[in-house]
């Protein structure tokens, strides 16, 4: 049987409907993959992890995207940087585990050895013909964004200025940089990346699968409220009460509308549901306080950054989600609890408190995403219309991503 033609991704893109989902083939399709891979993984600013994963100089972790693995390390100076975990002379891996610590990065097949800012250490100029100072280590361009690294596998990565001034100050208080990470829960989602990401940037999906979540948030009441002023005008007054608290704590103000703060990222306060200090089973506190708070109840932090990254910070622990695309219809997905440094398990926190409404939030949503890959596969799957008052997110990550698509060159047919 002969195998069917790969689609012309322009055409794709110019048949797009406005204010709608995408065709099937964007989450079907091998080669759209692959321009997803090319034209977004490969040019974007990445969440490799936090940095609070390497506190010391020599630790390290590694990361893969696609075919490259890199890794990730706290240098002699203390400084992050990021490497292709690829040796100089035939390509061995140098890292082979997950995280580790060395003072120095030796290759495991001929011992070539490494410094920790990526250069060579063995003298190669007499047996190789070649000075070492040409064989260091390829870099990537790094950001630590208050605890949170960022790496680009362009070198000639993008302009992570606007995020930086936008965030690190709202973030900084939380205190990722004097945290630990509590406990990580690794995923195999049977979904394209987008359909996981979608899903993410609405909660008109919430009433009927999130009832954990929709107690502690005002997601739903948000939604509700564009349907009734009344109940807009109670929403507007637990705004401006909990805007009013975050002023006296120094915080940034934010809103229930929880909408971009950027063109690709999101960094936004919101109130949670009276009573509730942090988003927990019973809204009480999970964990001792992080970074410079000292009261309870400073709302949540929600961060989300094009194309894998999302979190949610509250006064006393962090939950980070990180999106690995790994085909057309499958993706990782790494869901990871920050606590501050110091509180000990069993102690200061437990994990059957801090974890539930994440990790049945989460599992929730990859049950959502399996049955909508599995729908938008089938040849009966006709892309419907957005709500004008409850998808707009999700409007805005789709405009984007087809114009990351598009991309600086022409694109071509894929063959």
């Amino acid at each position: 049987m002969a195998a069917s033609p790969s689609p012309d991704l322009g055409a794709l893109i110019r048949g797009h409907r406005a204010n709608g989902p995408l065709q099937r083939e964007f989450y079907t399709e091998p080669a759209v993959f692959t321009a997803d891979m090319e034209r977004i993984f490969r040019r974007r600013w990445l969440f490799a992890g936090p940095a609070c994963t390497i506190p010391n100089p020599g630790d390290w972790l590694t990361w893969s995207l696609g075919n490259d693995s890199i890794v990730v390390l706290r240098d002699e100076r203390g400084a992050i940087q990021a490497f292709h975990n690829v040796c100089r002379h035939r390509g061995s891996r140098l890292c082979t585990s997950e995280t580790g610590h060395s003072g120095r990065l030796v290759c495991p097949y001929h011992a070539w050895t490494y410094g920790l800012d990526g250069k060579l250490l063995i003298n190669t100029e007499k047996e190789f013909g070649i000075d070492r100072a040409q064989l260091s280590l390829h870099k990537l361009p790094t950001r630590d964004l208050a605890g949170l690294i960022f790496v680009c596998f362009n070198d000639e990565a993008p302009d992570f200025g606007p995020v930086e001034r936008d965030v690190i100050h709202r973030l900084k208080p939380h205190g990722l940089d004097r945290a630990k990470v509590a406990h990580t829960i690794d995923y195999v989602v049977p979904a394209n990346w987008k359909i996981i990401f979608e899903n993410n940037r609405e909660c008109y999906h919430c009433p009927p699968n999130h009832k954990e979540y929709n107690v502690a948030t005002y997601d739903v009441a948000r939604d509700m409220a564009k349907l009734d002023p009344r109940k807009q005008a109670e929403l507007d007054a637990r705004v401006a009460e909990c805007n009013a608290r975050f002023r006296a704590l120094g915080l940034d103000e934010g809103d229930a509308q929880s909408m971009m703060t950027g063109e690709y990222w999101r960094a936004h306060r919101t109130p949670l549901m009276t009573g509730f200090t942090t988003q927990s089973m019973d809204g009480k506190p999970v964990a001792p306080l992080m970074g410079d708070f000292k009261e309870r109840d400073v709302g949540t932090l929600r961060l989300t950054i094009f194309p894998n990254f999302w979190q949610h910070a509250g006064d006393d622990y962090a939950c980070a989600t990180r999106i690995t695309p790994v085909s057309a219809s499958e993706s990782h997905v790494r869901v990871m609890w920050l606590v501050h440094k110091d509180a000990v398990e069993g102690k200061d926190y437990t994990l059957d408190r801090l974890l539930p409404i994440w990790k049945l939030t989460s599992e929730q949503d990859w049950k959502i995403c399996t049955d909508q890959q599995i729908g938008v596969s089938s040849s009966h799957y006709i892309p419907g219309p957005y709500s004008t008052l409850r998808e707009q997110n999700v409007n805005h990550f789709v405009e984007w991503y087809l114009g990351e698509l598009r991309g600086p060159q022409p694109l071509r047919k894929t063959g």
